[in-house]
């Protein structure tokens, strides 16, 4: 349904993309599959209509310009507090003015976590950003947060971000009432609708969106001006490629509001090697949508292709591709 919604389809203008995304979200209503797949598509398409038009792709979109967002680097806890307090010194020494820490293994045990998050506060010191992921680590368990509270807001954190699965809505909106915290969360959900909810129902104070899985660009602009509208921030998942990084900031390039971007600082060799141009931040430690045409990122063709497989798919011997 996502291919025959698509091929033959016009594309002259951003209204004809908006079609071919109701299409495809009509037809497919019973895939669970579709919005992941339909992302891809929908900001190769926007690039292909963008350099047709010669402008970026948030042009396109409305915005006149690019407006710096305060870029916080995205790294894993360290194993240890020791190595978590070198990560955050490390951070600070490249100019990064917020650094939000996940994963590992925060959220198991209340002394580690405690011990992190004072290792991590000390090496930011006291007037940088600091957020937390624990990546839906406990589930829909709101004890398992509220235990965490003080120490969270000892260690001024920013926000706590995805603390359950994201359609945990009740969950969500009573640790937002139970505690102290800002929370954020989005990165899973799937489409607009599934975002807003969340921002409804769910009361975080900020909304992490992923061009890759929430339906595109377009979808992305959508959640961002009805986040605003509810005085909450629009920010981007990111934590691989600069060319995904520079997808998932063309939905609120232009947006006053919502300041902040994730900015991946631990990428594997193919999620640097992948584009010959990257997005780097300034001194002030901002970033912007590239201002060239497209997506504005440069496709390093070589470096993909020790990446390359041979594929056919047989059914009954007859080879289909």
């Amino acid at each position: 349904p996502v291919r025959d919604s698509i091929i033959n389809q016009e594309l002259n203008n951003l209204e004809d993309v908006k079609k071919i995304s109701r299409k495809v979200k009509l037809r497919s209503l019973m895939i669970a599959q579709t919005p992941h797949t339909f992302s891809g598509i929908e900001v190769a398409i926007l690039d292909l209509l963008a350099k047709k038009e010669q402008c970026p792709i948030y042009e396109l979109l409305g915005y006149k310009k690019s407006i710096p967002k305060l870029a916080y680097a995205s790294v894993l806890f360290g194993k240890t507090p020791e190595e978590t307090l070198d990560i955050a010194k490390k951070m600070r020494q490249k100019n990064f003015k917020a650094v939000k820490f996940g994963w590992q293994n925060f959220g198991l045990n209340l002394d580690s976590d405690k011990e992190h998050l004072i290792a991590a506060r000390e090496g930011l010191d006291s007037d940088l950003m600091l957020m937390v992921d624990v990546g839906a680590i406990w589930g829909n368990n709101i004890n398992e947060a509220l235990k965490r509270n003080n120490m969270l807001t000892e260690a001024k954190v920013t926000w706590l971000e995805e603390p359950f699965y994201s359609d945990a809505f009740y969950e969500y909106s009573e640790l937002a009432k139970q505690s102290s915290l800002s929370l954020a969360g989005g990165e899973s959900c799937h489409s607009v609708e599934s975002a807003k909810n969340l921002i409804r129902y769910g009361n975080v104070k900020y909304i992490q969106i992923d061009a890759g899985i929430a339906g595109g660009i377009i979808a992305g602009k959508e959640i961002c001006e009805f986040a605003e509208s509810m005085n909450v921030q629009y920010v981007n998942h990111t934590f691989t490629s600069h060319l995904q990084l520079s997808a998932s900031l063309q939905a609120y390039a232009g947006s006053v509001k919502s300041t902040l971007s994730e900015y991946p600082m631990q990428l594997k060799s193919l999620a640097w090697d992948i584009t010959k141009n990257h997005i780097l931040k300034d001194d002030s430690g901002c970033i912007t949508s590239p201002l060239e045409v497209g997506h504005g990122m440069i496709i390093n063709e070589k470096a993909l292709d020790q990446y390359k497989m041979d594929v056919e798919i047989l059914i009954n011997s007859k080879k289909l591709f």
